[in-house]
C-alpha cells in the first residue's frame, strides 16, 4: 500500500508552519464534520483521514519520521537505524545480500515483531518492502482510536435563574440526523459567557475512541437593579430626598425573600449599605452579601409646590455642592 500524502490531504505544503496546519486542520474538520454531514459516508472518511493526518503532522517528532521515512516511520517500535540498514542491503544498495551469513534480520526494525524471522542462510531471499512495511492485516493501516471532537452550544437564562441555579432542557441534532433532549443543571451564580463543559455528550468517538464533550456557554439576560461581582448581589434601590435626608426603612428583595433595609438619616445619592449573607449562594462557599446601591429619585413631571420646596432645599446648603469637583 502506498503512503498517503497528508500534506495533500489537508491541502498544505511540505513547509507549512504549525499555524498553517491548525488553520487548514480547522476549516476542513469544520466543513467535514459528521455532525455537519449526517450519513455522508464519504465525508465521514475524508473527516477521518484529516483527522489522521493532522494528528501527525501537528507532532513535530512524528512529523520528522513520516518526512523522512513515509508512514512506515510511524509504526510502534520503528527504528531508523535499523530501516537504514535493511534499505542499503536490498537490490544491491550496499553491502553483501541477505542470503550470505551474517544477513540482515528484518525483524530487528520493529523489534522482532515482523513476520518471518531471518533471512534463510545459504540461499536467494527475495523482499517485498511493501508486503513487509505495508502493516501486520493484510497492508491495512491500523488507526488508533481518537476522542470525538467537542460540540459547542448556547442557551440564555433569566438574571433570577443565575443567581439561583435552575435546570434547563436543551435539543440537540446528533450526527446521526436524530434529535435529543439534554437537561443540564445551571450552577447558582454563573456569569454572562460563563461556559459549562458536559463530559460525553459531545461528537461520537473515531474509530471506538471516547466521545467528546459539550461545551455550553451561558447568556445571562441583564436585570433593570440588579447585577453580580462574584459572589456579591449589587442592588441599586431608589429612594425619595426625604428618605435619603430623614432616614427610612424600605423593603428590599434578596434570594431568600424581601428584607428591610434601614437608610440612616442624611444619606448621599450613590451611598453602599451591607446587608450580610443575602447575595449568592455558589457550591461549597459561604452565602455573599448583597449590597444596596442608593439612588436618590425625583417625583416625575413639573410641580410649583414641588419647586417651592426643593428652593427650600437649595437655602439650606452651606457652601456650593461642587467646590471640590476638580480634575
Amino acid at each position: 500500500m502506498a503512503d498517503r500524502d497528508f500534506y495533500k490531504i489537508l491541502g498544505v505544503s511540505r513547509s507549512a508552519s504549525a499555524e498553517e496546519l491548525k488553520k487548514a486542520y480547522r476549516q476542513l474538520a469544520k466543513e467535514l464534520h459528521p455532525d455537519r454531514n449526517p450519513d455522508d459516508k464519504k465525508a465521514e472518511e475524508r473527516f477521518k483521514d484529516v483527522s489522521g493526518a493532522y494528528d501527525v503532522l501537528s507532532d513535530a517528532n512524528k512529523r520528522k519520521l513520516y518526512d523522512e521515512f513515509g508512514e512506515v516511520g510511524l509504526r510502534e517500535g520503528f527504528d531508523p537505524e535499523a530501516y537504514h540498514a535493511a534499505t542499503q542491503g536490498v537490490g544491491g544498495f550496499g553491502g553483501g545480500g541477505f542470503g550470505e551469513a551474517g544477513g540482515f534480520d528484518f525483524s530487528e526494525i520493529f523489534g522482532g515483531g515482523v513476520r518471518g524471522g531471518r533471512a534463510p542462510r545459504g540461499g536467494p531471499f527475495r523482499v517485498n518492502l511493501e508486503d513487509l512495511f505495508g502493516g501486520a492485516s493484510g497492508g491495512a493501516y491500523v488507526r488508533a482510536p481518537r476522542p470525538g471532537p467537542d460540540l459547542a452550544s448556547e442557551v440564555t437564562i433569566d438574571f433570577r435563574d443565575a443567581v439561583l441555579g435552575c435546570t434547563k432542557e436543551l435539543s440537540l441534532r446528533s450526527s446521526d440526523g436524530g434529535d435529543r433532549t439534554l437537561k443540564v443543571r445551571i450552577p447558582a451564580g454563573v456569569k454572562s459567557d460563563g461556559k459549562i463543559r458536559l463530559r460525553g455528550q459531545g461528537g461520537h468517538g473515531i474509530d471506538g475512541g471516547p466521545a467528546g464533550d459539550l461545551v455550553l456557554r451561558v447568556k445571562v439576560r441583564k436585570h433593570p437593579f440588579f447585577s453580580m461581582r462574584g459572589r456579591q448581589l449589587h442592588v441599586r434601590v431608589p429612594v425619595t430626598p426625604l428618605e435619603a435626608y430623614s432616614g427610612a426603612k424600605v423593603n428590599v428583595p434578596t434570594p431568600s425573600g424581601s428584607v428591610t433595609l434601614a437608610i440612616p438619616p442624611g444619606s448621599q445619592n450613590g451611598a453602599k449599605l451591607r446587608i450580610r449573607g443575602k447575595g449568592i449562594e455558589a457550591k461549597g462557599k459561604p452565602r455573599g452579601d448583597l449590597i444596596a446601591h442608593l439612588e436618590i429619585r425625583l417625583p416625575a413631571g413639573r410641580s410649583g409646590e414641588v419647586e417651592k420646596a426643593l428652593e427650600t432645599v437649595e437655602e439650606a446648603f452651606a457652601t456650593d455642592p461642587r467646590a471640590d469637583l476638580k480634575l
